[in-house]
C-alpha cells in the first residue's frame, strides 16, 4: 500500500493542476478527489490512479455474457495495460457475499459489478453500492439516455447504478410460416392468431421465464387504463404490496380473460430456450422471447435464418442490467475506467451487433450495425417506440396471481 501512494503522490505532483488525491464517503480506498473531477479532466485524473492501483476485479453475474465482457476486457488491458481480474458468479450469491461484507465493514471483494437491474433496491438497501455519480462524470456517459441516468425500474439512483446493457421481451417468428401479412400487431391480433392457428404460439410460463413474466405485464400494460394502470404503475409499491394488490384487485380481470382464452390455443413452455427450441422444431412458429436470447440462439445455428422480431402496439416491456462500484472497492479508480470503456460508442455498438444488447447512449441505434445482423434484431418501426419500462415486482406478483387466478381453475 505504501508503493500504491507514493506513485499516485509523485503523479498528483506530476500533473499541473492536479488536484489533490484523497478518500471520500462511503469509498474509503479511492485516490481520486471525485468533487473535482469532471469529463472534461476525468482521463487526465483518473487514467494515472488506475495505472497506479495496476488491477480491477470484476463480476458478471449473467453467464451468456462472458464472451462480452471477455472482449471489453481484451480492449481494456491492450490500451491501459491494466489487470482485470474477472469472475462468472450466481448474481443472487454474490449478493449476499457483498452485503455481508459491507455489513462487516470490510473491503469488497471486487471493484466493478455487472448486476441484474432489479437488484438495486436490495443492494442499495444495505450500503453496497458505491456513492460515485457515474452517469455526471464518466466521458463515455455524455449521451447517456437522459431517461435512464438517475432511475432504474422506477428506482433513484442519482447516477450510482446505471445500466450498460438493455435488453427486450418481444413476439419472435418463423417467416418461412408466418406470412408478412400474418404477422401480429397487436394483443388482440395475437389471440386471434393463436386461436386460427392452436398449438402453434409459445407462451413461456411467467413463473418459468423472463419473457413470460415480461409479456403477463406488457398484456396489463395493454388492457389497463385511469387508476387501474396507476395502480400498474405504482413503482413506490413493494413486492408484497403489489402481490396484495394483484390478487385481490378487479383492475386485473381483463388480464385472466386474456390469459384463459390464450392458454386453450397457446403451447405453455417451460422457459426462455424451450421456446425457442420449439419454435427451431418447427413445433411452434411463433412465441413470447428476449431479443438477445435469440441473438445467441441464431449464433450457434439454434434457430433458423428466417427468424424475425417483433413488438406488439402499446409496446411490450424492455429490461437492462448495470455496471456499478460497490461501496470500499479497493480499486476505484480503474473501476472507473473500466466502467466508462464498456459505455464507448465502440464498445456499445459492437455489443449489438454481436449480442443484440441494447445500449443506453442515445447515438447508438441498430442502423449501425451490417444489413444482415439488421434482419435479426428488432426493425427500428418498432424499437424503441414500442419499448416500455419493465416493473419486475409487479410483474411477479401477477405472475403469481395467474396461478390462482387462471391456472388453477
Amino acid at each position: 500500500m505504501r508503493i500504491k501512494s507514493f506513485a499516485i503522490a509523485a503523479l498528483a505532483l506530476a500533473i499541473t493542476g492536479s488536484p489533490c488525491l484523497s478518500a471520500s464517503g462511503d469509498m474509503k480506498n479511492l485516490d481520486v478527489d471525485l468533487s473535482k473531477v469532471t469529463r472534461d479532466n476525468f482521463y487526465d485524473l483518473v487514467v494515472p490512479a488506475a495505472k497506479a492501483e495496476g488491477s480491477v476485479t470484476m463480476y458478471n453475474f449473467a453467464g451468456s455474457f462472458a464472451d462480452t465482457w471477455n472482449e471489453l476486457i481484451k480492449r481494456f488491458e491492450s490500451k491501459y495495460g491494466i489487470k482485470v481480474n474477472y469472475s462468472d458468479v450466481n448474481g443472487d450469491q454474490a449478493n449476499q457475499q457483498l452485503i455481508a461484507v459491507q455489513a462487516a465493514g470490510e473491503d469488497s471483494p471486487v471493484d466493478v459489478y455487472f448486476a441484474g437491474g432489479g437488484g438495486y433496491p436490495l443492494l442499495s438497501s444495505k450500503g453496497v453500492v458505491g456513492n460515485i455519480a457515474l452517469t455526471k462524470i464518466l466521458p463515455n456517459m455524455a449521451n447517456y439516455n437522459p431517461d435512464l441516468a438517475e432511475t432504474v425500474f422506477g428506482k433513484q439512483h442519482g447516477g450510482t447504478f446505471p445500466l450498460v446493457h438493455l435488453n427486450q421481451t418481444a413476439i419472435g417468428y418463423d417467416s418461412a410460416f408466418v406470412k408478412p401479412g400474418d404477422v401480429p400487431r397487436t394483443f388482440d391480433e395475437l389471440l386471434a392468431w393463436a386461436e386460427k392457428n392452436p398449438k402453434r404460439l409459445g407462451v413461456t410460463l411467467p413463473a418459468k421465464g423472463g419473457s413470460g413474466s415480461g409479456f403477463i405485464y406488457s398484456v396489463a400494460l395493454n388492457y389497463l387504463t385511469g387508476d387501474c394502470r396507476k395502480e400498474l404503475t405504482d413503482y413506490s409499491k413493494t413486492l408484497q404490496q403489489a402481490e396484495d394488490w394483484a390478487i385481490e384487485t378487479e383492475c386485473l380481470d381483463p388480464v385472466w380473460d386474456y390469459y384463459r382464452r390464450l392458454f386453450k390455443v397457446a403451447e405453455l413452455t417451460n422457459g426462455n430456450a424451450d421456446t425457442l427450441n420449439l419454435i427451431n422444431n418447427q413445433q411452434l412458429y411463433m412465441g413470447t422471447v428476449w431479443e438477445d436470447q435469440v441473438m445467441s440462439f441464431l449464433g450457434t445455428k439454434q434457430l433458423p435464418d428466417t427468424f424475425r422480431l417483433t413488438l406488439l402496439e402499446k409496446g411490450q416491456v424492455g429490461s437492462g442490467d448495470a455496471m456499478f462500484v460497490p461501496a470500499n472497492a479497493k480499486h476505484v479508480a480503474a473501476a472507473l475506467l473500466l466502467i466508462d470503456m464498456a459505455m464507448s460508442k465502440e464498445f456499445q455498438t459492437w455489443k449489438l451487433e454481436h449480442k443484440a444488447s441494447r445500449s443506453p447512449r442515445i447515438d447508438i441505434n441498430s442502423d449501425l450495425i451490417p444489413r444482415n445482423v439488421q434482419e435479426h434484431v428488432l426493425p427500428s418501426s418498432v424499437y424503441p417506440r414500442l419499448s416500455l419500462p419493465a416493473f419486475w415486482d409487479m410483474a411477479m406478483a401477477i405472475s403469481e396471481a395467474l396461478e390462482e387466478k387462471v391456472l388453477n381453475q
